[in-house]
């Protein structure tokens, strides 16, 4: 199995793997993890005191990583998707099972990873989605953790979840690929606003409105662009919103903390040296749910935030005034 990113979920997701016996090959794309990773079998940028096993192989060439591999897990923020299934497009035979965890839509195009996924490697591969409320730190550290993963093909999802699941990383399955992927991507908008809630001290009735009302949001694009409305209810929906929106081990969350502060995106991720996937996915969010004439107002709100600069204070008082109307 090749991983594809070392960073934190990326490098969770290996050591799960190798630790449970399957043999794994991690492509390391900055150069001074890799050096680390190959000298100290450590990565302490992203999971700092955690060893990693000896059956992963580490690479700083993608074509090297994954030409014997029978499984691919792209584990990359989502605006580098497109240029990695096109580095794999030559490399990878046609049988090789395709998957990501990664969260969020392509933002010029408004498509979710799988339909990129398509367009770029055709529809034979099989195709699966790993998502679900999962700090990385927390795998790596065998705390409990539950997860979906989301195929059309059976055999490629029931195959991924033996491959991760142990005693401390239970692996639920689903065939509802939109589904899990609108919930991964449109959870972190939601977070930012979560954050900024809290930051501005507005109380916890305040967060669980939002929250409430995010997940609304989220289910009504997801069942308008095909998924199941039920996905939204499970570990991908409902259980990674929740989970993002009220730990400060989110970065989408405390990233709303920070705005609410003062602070500005640039000055928060030259901080925490990491993507907020959540600014991207608000982009993408708002050109989607324009095209298809879709109700967002929480979405939208943090994309004016994000984009236009628009006070948060303003914002909250402009959902609040809102016109009243059925639930």
């Amino acid at each position: 199995i090749s991983v594809i990113g070392a960073g934190s979920w990326g490098s969770a997701l290996a050591i799960q793997l190798a630790d449970n016996r399957r043999k794994v090959n991690l492509y390391c794309r900055n150069k001074t993890c890799f050096k680390e990773m190959q000298d100290n079998r450590t990565n302490s940028r992203y999971l700092p005191s955690i060893t990693f096993p000896e059956n992963i192989d580490i690479f700083s060439n993608i074509e090297d990583s994954v030409k014997d591999a029978n499984t691919v897990i792209v584990a990359l923020p989502s605006e580098t998707i497109r240029d990695t299934f096109l580095q794999l497009k030559n490399t990878i035979s046609s049988q090789t099972g395709i998957s990501w965890a990664s969260k969020g839509l392509e933002v010029k195009s408004g498509l979710l990873i799988h339909s990129v996924c398509e367009e770029i490697l055709g529809k034979g591969h099989p195709m699966a989605v790993i998502s679900g409320p999962s700090f990385a730190v927390e795998v790596a550290n065998k705390k409990p953790t539950a997860v979906t993963i989301a195929s059309s093909s059976k055999n490629f999802r029931n195959q991924l979840a033996e491959d991760l699941s142990d005693q401390n990383f239970r692996v639920y399955t689903s065939d509802d690929i939109i589904g899990a992927e609108i919930g991964g991507a449109i959870k972190n908008i939601i977070a930012i606003g979560a954050g900024i809630s809290d930051g501005l001290n507005y109380g916890e009735n305040a967060k669980i409105a939002l929250i409430t009302r995010g997940l609304h949001e989220i289910q009504k694009l997801g069942v308008a662009l095909g998924a199941k409305k039920e996905t939204f209810t499970g570990l991908s929906g409902a259980g990674d919103l929740f989970l993002t929106c009220t730990s400060n081990l989110s970065r989408n969350r405390r990233l709303g903390l920070a705005l609410a502060d003062g602070n500005n995106l640039s000055e928060f991720e030259s901080k925490t040296m990491q993507v907020v996937e959540g600014v991207k996915a608000s982009e993408a969010v708002h050109k989607l749910s324009k095209k298809m004439n879709i109700s967002m107002p929480i979405c939208e709100i943090i994309y004016q935030i994000l984009f236009h600069r628009l006070d948060p204070k303003k914002a909250a008082i402009m959902l609040m005034s809102r016109d009243l109307q059925d639930e």
